[in-house]
């Protein structure tokens, strides 16, 4: 893996460490409301059920969500196939000159000025 890559990933995991740490105090103050509200919410009424429970939607849309990314990346991968011819060459480690040999250079001593007089 390239430098460049691991330092990418080494930033993704540091986003993904922040997530987790910030997770666990949204999450207890979230269940702190919850319970603090709950006293004030009605029972579902009549009249919604032929409606969805909101865990039916949540579930549903988190179902469709990973169809989405999965056909993303199904098509993302058939696109890179279909670049093959580009991406070979692209993805080529680089081709390196060869160095030249060069003849060593001999070194001239310093011109001697003559000095006038005053």
């Amino acid at each position: 893996m390239s430098p460049m890559l691991e330092t990418v990933e080494k930033y993704e995991d540091r986003v993904f460490d922040q997530v987790k740490h910030v997770e666990e105090p949204i999450l207890r103050l979230t269940k702190e409301t919850s319970d603090m509200l709950a006293r004030f919410v009605p029972e579902r009424p009549a009249f919604m059920a032929d409606m969805p429970m909101l865990t039916e939607i949540i579930e549903s849309q988190l179902k469709f969500r990973k169809r989405l990314v999965d056909e993303q990346t199904r098509f993302i991968r058939k696109m890179v196939k279909a670049m093959d011819p580009v991406m070979e060459k692209v993805d080529a480690e680089p081709k390196r000159p060869a160095k030249k040999q060069t003849e060593p250079v001999a070194k001239v001593a310093p011109r001697r000025t003559t000095r006038k007089a005053a």
